[in-house]
């Protein structure tokens, strides 16, 4: 039996973290298959595009920031979204040594194709809630994320 220094027994049926990790698995199974089929995209892939098309302009760096890719995710994903003509890559005005990234016009129509139905996942996952614990949910979820930052 697996048990900590104080003899507790972890029950993962009642362990938050374990909860989070399952739904996030099944979240991120579900977005890849979406994309996969809609985008014919990797789930890496569609990170980078909707992180472009939440705010164009994002420097890679940026999406490595805010999203759970290291460096090296971003760069091939760009690389590969860039090459099937997906994304373009702007030099700065400001720095030379960035560049920006915008979705292209055949970018912004595989987003859209794959984001409608990842819509319609966030609206299942949000009518399983009563309809005052979506943003209690997504505010304990926001302190949780602050907390382990």
């Amino acid at each position: 039996m697996g048990v900590n220094s104080s003899g507790e027994v972890i029950r993962l049926d009642g362990f938050l973290p374990y909860k989070l990790i399952l739904l996030a698995d099944r979240l991120s199974r579900r977005i890849t298959s979406i994309a996969r089929e809609e985008g014919d995209l990797t789930l890496s892939e569609w990170r980078v595009m909707a992180a472009v098309a939440d705010r164009p302009g994002r420097t890679a760096n940026e999406v490595v920031a805010i999203t759970p890719m290291d460096k090296g995710v971003v760069s091939r994903s760009v690389r590969t979204l860039i090459d099937r003509g997906l994304l373009r890559r702007e030099a700065s005005d400001a720095d030379g040594r960035l560049a920006h990234l915008y979705l292209t016009d055949a970018g912004g129509s595989a987003y859209e194709a794959v984001a409608s139905k990842i819509l319609l996942v966030d609206r299942q996952v949000r009518e399983a809630l009563p309809e005052e614990g979506y943003g209690a949910i997504e505010k304990g979820l926001d302190e949780m994320l602050r907390t382990l930052r």
